[in-house]
């Protein structure tokens, strides 16, 4: 297949955080031989982010959001826009603080074409000069806590996994049309295992190239993963369990809470009031089926906890 015009469409979120968006995108204006469509989601941010964005950034499609849609429902607003306009491009869906060379973004495409997996993605590594291995891809979360990669498997062919985190994920445009797109009921986390679960039901197998690095700075929103995260992450273990597992959703609940639960208790013996009360309120959620966007919950709860 011979990419041509514009190779490739990048859709990138921004949720108060212009700075970082901004030097993404013009690293990838610098790019000589690919020509991607590049798509911003402003996800509802309180700043001056969009005049920003729209000051530094000419030539980029900016969508706006009157609030913060999540990971899920924010790269999808862009991709349906993209498909309704015809577009036929893989999409690679960045984080803002990702950097993924115009060399890499080529050779995900070639592999995209060369196996037909409909899904590919990158190592993942601090940036330098720690470069840390952060995910050799995704396994599973059914029951795992940790389900990144810690060891590439083959360095020098790509993999199966079972998931391509959604840190920089290539998705060929048939797997949408096939699949559908991702499930907002996750708000975040989740959502991309959710999604490469659908994909390999329908004959798609996600794969790590491994010759391709992007080096992603988990450090920036590491305050919001004291309750934001830590709750979505628990809370999304049972969503995953009702959806994709039916036949599991017993036994897996059970685990779940019981991890819940520990987790709960330990926290609290740690004096970890904001993740105990996040876990709990997670807890809860999960087993009543309070799915979506919870955010303002969190925050609230989060609120007064660190008082």
């Amino acid at each position: 297949m011979n990419y041509a015009g514009e190779p490739l469409v990048i859709v990138i979120l921004n949720w108060n955080n212009s700075p970082d968006t901004i030097a993404t995108i013009q690293a990838i204006q610098t790019w000589r031989s690919l020509a991607p469509d590049i798509w911003v989601v402003d996800n509802g941010s309180q700043d001056d982010s969009v005049a920003r964005i729209q000051r530094e950034c000419p030539g980029v499609r900016l969508l706006l959001s009157d609030h913060n849609r999540g990971f899920a429902a924010g790269n999808n607003l862009a991709v349906r826009q993209a498909l309704a306009e015809g577009q036929t491009a893989p999409f690679l869906l960045l984080n803002n603080d990702a950097v993924i060379d115009e060399a890499g973004a080529r050779r995900l495409l070639d592999t995209l074409v060369s196996t037909r997996a409909g899904i590919v993605g990158p190592i993942l590594r601090d940036p330098p000069p720690a470069l840390g291995l952060q995910a050799a891809g995704g396994r599973s979360p059914l029951w795992r806590v940790d389900t990144h990669l810690h060891q590439i498997p083959d360095e020098s062919v790509p993999y199966p996994v079972d998931y391509v985190p959604g840190t920089a994920i290539l998705i060929a445009v048939k797997v949408f049309e096939r699949v559908g797109l991702l499930d907002e009921s996750y708000f975040i986390s989740g959502e991309i295992a959710d999604f490469c679960l659908r994909a390999k039901r329908h004959g798609y197998q996600p794969l790590i190239d491994p010759t391709v690095t992007v080096y992603h700075d988990t450090g920036r929103s590491s305050e919001l993963r004291v309750a934001f995260y830590t709750y979505y992450f628990m809370r999304n273990r049972f969503l995953l369990v009702r959806k994709r597992y039916a036949r599991w959703r017993l036994p897996f609940t059970l685990y779940w809470s019981l991890f819940a639960l520990l987790s709960i208790a330990g926290a609290r013996m740690r004096g970890q009031r904001r993740r105990a009360a996040a876990l709990s309120l997670a807890l809860r959620h999960g087993l009543t089926g309070q799915f979506g966007d919870r955010s303002e919950e969190v925050f609230a709860q989060d609120r007064q906890n660190v008082q």
